[in-house]
């Protein structure tokens, strides 16, 4: 009987996930600056890795299992369940996309494209799951007084000083990781038959 190979619960997706998870950790949570008006991380890589490399599906469970974890490991203290949509919404779409994306045949414009996927999940990412779930925060838990809208129009407004940056760079280094890794490393192991 022949397992599936692209099933998120063989051993070699589990690994890699692992790996993804911990690697999402350490960039969110311990070689992130951050002050009280704002913030910059690359922690989205390996969420975008994870979904272009195990699909939509595993990215999601990266997305969601790093940001558990991160928040128990850094002594944040409460887990606010909304937080994790952005990140697990980002993943998802770059697993999606990047299915499409590497079908492409033109070498160029599926560069491109990679590049422009990583930014448009970023921006989604960033300016309306997160700024919508981190109002939401502001109001649940912290208490903050203000209407949904003037406080998401101070969040979106105080994003825009590092956001646009940290997405692009973020995607420059998504499409300089997976070049430099997939084909010869990644697709290797991920295919490799079982006995």
């Amino acid at each position: 009987m022949k397992r599936n190979q692209h099933s998120i619960l063989n051993t070699r997706s589990l690994v890699m996930m692992a790996l993804l998870v911990a690697i999402q950790i350490i960039l969110a949570r311990y070689l992130s600056i951050q002050s009280e008006t704002f913030r910059i991380s690359f922690e989205t890589i390996p969420l975008a890795l994870a979904g272009m490399w195990l699909g939509p599906l595993a990215g999601v469970i990266v997305a969601l299992v790093a940001d558990i974890l991160g928040t128990v490991l850094s002594g944040i203290g409460l887990y606010f369940p909304p937080l994790s949509l952005g990140p697990m919404v980002f993943a998802f779409l770059c697993g999606i996309g990047g299915k499409y994306v590497r079908q492409v045949q033109r070498p160029l414009l599926s560069q491109v494209l990679m590049i422009l996927l990583v930014v448009v999940a970023g921006i989604i990412n960033s300016f309306l799951v997160g700024v919508a779930t981190f109002v939401w925060y502001q109001i649940a838990v912290m208490g903050t007084e203000g209407s949904f809208w003037s406080l998401a129009a101070i969040n979106f407004t105080s994003r825009l000083a590092t956001k646009p940056l940290t997405i692009v760079v973020s995607a420059l280094l998504v499409y300089a990781i997976n070049r430099a890794a997939y084909r010869p490393v990644i697709s290797r192991i991920m295919s490799r038959h079982r006995a």
